[in-house]
């Protein structure tokens, strides 16, 4: 029976419409790194190709670099004189910075690579997040990665990209209002309270350790969307303690190997979503309600009419169905 679900924190709603689902076996795709070599010297990512990139970082700083920190020679964003403008139409000055993280290996995702590689990766986010933060005018800071053509990767090779804009992003923007609302109605964190729910219930938890909870979201917008929970309280990812840091490594490895093995590598999203950087009054007032998440994002399904013109996602499969099927 189809129903309709609302996400708890932003309020948007989600249309589950079974009858319209292939079993979630049937959403295995062709791998995305079927015959990829391990180094492709074509690659502007490859080792050996460095010389063709502005270099922003390397760890380690010496020998064979295993996460690099490049400029985006595409970017979306950049330096420029800071304004906002309003008269009929407001527009603001696309200041901000745009910045690509790369792993050394051209054939090996974030699903195949060793904890330590990925750990090293989110130790990159948090040392890019500190300098980027030094700028005034910078808002908000977004790390996410793109797997695959259908989820907008143009280039195979794995890396991640760093986008720090001026402004903060609407969605994340909802997602602050909601857990600030929620607490002020019930005194309690609402991931938190997401968490609880979904270990008691357990239809929906995915994969539980003593940091960590990996769950379908209840109103997921499409076929396995996945939520990484801390379940330590706290607004800011990059405040992560190292044991934090380490069992995230290996939470988000397992995962995405899920997701990997059982839908044969498909083309799919993740992003991380922390608190704002500024520090106002009134954002000090949000910070201690905000809980900081991963969501993965695989691209099985495509928006078509419906979807644009109410805004409404429709999904297929139940992420009830989609648990016991990561679990299985």
């Amino acid at each position: 029976m189809s129903e309709f679900r609302q996400n708890p924190v932003t309020k948007q709603w989600v249309l589950i419409a079974p009858k319209r689902a292939m079993r979630p076996d049937e959403y295995k795709t062709r791998s995305v790194m079927t015959g990829v070599p391990e180094l492709d010297l074509s690659c502007v990512f490859c080792p050996g190709q460095e010389a063709t990139n502005v270099e922003l970082a390397r760890f380690p700083k010496s020998g064979d670099w295993q996460v690099r920190v490049i400029e985006n020679k595409f970017h979306a964003l950049d330096s420029a004189t800071v304004y906002r403008h309003k008269d009929f139409y407001v527009s603001q000055a696309g200041h901000g910075s745009h910045q690509v993280v790369v792993t050394r290996k051209h054939n090996e995702p974030v699903a195949l690579q060793s904890v330590s590689t990925i750990e090293l990766s989110l130790k990159t986010f948090i040392d890019r997040y500190a300098q980027l933060a030094e700028d005034p005018n910078i808002a908000y800071i977004q790390v996410f990665h793109n797997h695959g053509r259908d989820a907008g990767a143009s280039l195979i090779h794995p890396h991640y990209q760093i986008m720090a804009t001026p402004l903060i992003p609407p969605h994340v923007h909802a997602e602050v209002s909601g857990c600030y609302h929620y607490y002020q109605l019930n005194k309690t964190c609402i991931y938190c309270d997401i968490i609880k729910e979904e270990v008691q219930v357990k239809d929906r938890l995915v994969y539980e350790d003593e940091h960590f909870v990996v769950m379908s979201a209840y109103a997921s917008r499409k076929p396995f969307e996945t939520w990484i929970l801390p379940k330590k309280h706290g607004s800011r990812f990059e405040e992560m303690t190292s044991e934090q840091l380490t069992h995230l490594a290996y939470v988000l490895k397992t995962t995405l190997g899920q997701l990997y093995v059982k839908l044969s590598d498909p083309p799919l999203n993740f992003y991380f979503h922390t608190m704002p950087i500024v520090r106002s009054e009134h954002t000090l007032r949000e910070e201690g309600s905000y809980h900081w998440h991963l969501t993965v994002f695989p691209r099985l399904t495509i928006w078509a009419g419906f979807e644009y013109a109410t805004g409404i996602p429709l999904n297929p499969v139940t992420p009830e169905q989609t648990a016991t099927f990561l679990k299985s």
